[in-house]
């Protein structure tokens, strides 16, 4: 493998379940991820670090490899390891929940306590490990975003795991989603996240012929739904983060312009 190193613009990393995964586009659709590359073409690289099947316990586990750290798998523990001058973070974003907030029965359910408890220390250990002293704005941290689980069409999710992609049955509830949805809310605002409400945005309050139209499976978002989100973390950076938008007083185009050259 060449040790040959490329310059890294300033980075957006995001981080999440399989919705973060494919957030770059599934059977040829856009996907939040791909769109907010695309905003942020020239200016900062995105990169998923998203994990099919995650809950909150399974992200705390490899949270620390985003950092440039192994894990000894013999005692589950990180060890640093040199990884050369790091570009600037521009955001993180979180999206967890939506495999935590599985009905009992399913293997990846976390009871919302436990959810609490892993998504505090994940913003935590983020806040730690992205900590600058010469930063003069408010926050010395890097800015995390936070995701609520997308609403859920039960139903069609169902149909989905006993015939469309047999598997073992993983079930869900709308109910569940929003209440563990409500718990993001209430984090971000006690831990000072900015909060990207994907249940509210898709209409998880409505009707399940409503919602549906937004997700590919009953549970994983599909192009339009997906447009959706982008649109409201697009939003949510407006309102809470203008100095962070893809524009030339914020995240300015890396090089000069060829009008410019020639």
């Amino acid at each position: 493998m060449s040790s040959s190193r490329i310059k890294i613009r300033p980075t957006i990393i995001l981080f999440g379940d399989s919705i973060t995964e494919f957030a770059f586009g599934e059977a040829g659709q856009v996907g939040w991820g791909s769109l907010l590359s695309s905003a942020y073409s020239r200016r900062a690289d995105v990169l998923s670090r998203g994990f099919s099947g995650y809950n909150t316990r399974h992200a705390l586990g490899v949270l620390p490899t985003i950092f440039g750290e192994e894990i000894d798998s013999s005692n589950n523990t990180a060890n640093s390891r040199n990884m050369g001058a790091s570009p600037p973070l521009l955001f993180f974003t979180v999206f967890f929940g939506a495999n935590d907030a599985s009905l009992p029965s399913a293997r990846q359910y976390l009871s919302i306590d436990e959810y609490d408890n892993n998504l505090r220390q994940i913003i935590s250990t983020i806040k730690r490990k992205t900590y600058d002293v010469t930063n003069e704005q408010k926050h010395n941290h890097v800015p995390i975003f936070l995701f609520t689980p997308p609403p859920v069409a039960s139903k069609a999710w169902d149909h989905y795991c006993t015939v469309i992609a047999p598997r073992p049955l993983s079930p869900r509830s709308n109910e569940n989603a929003k209440e563990y949805g409500t718990k993001v809310k209430q984090i971000g605002n006690e831990l000072n996240c900015s909060v990207v409400d994907t249940f509210s945005l898709l209409g998880g309050q409505r009707a399940e012929d409503y919602y549906s139209q937004f997700l590919s499976d009953g549970l994983h978002l599909n192009g339009q739904g997906n447009s959706i989100v982008f649109d409201g973390l697009i939003n949510v950076i407006k309102e809470n983060h203008p100095e962070l938008l893809p524009n030339d007083n914020s995240v300015p185009l890396e090089g000069k312009l060829w009008s410019e050259l020639c």
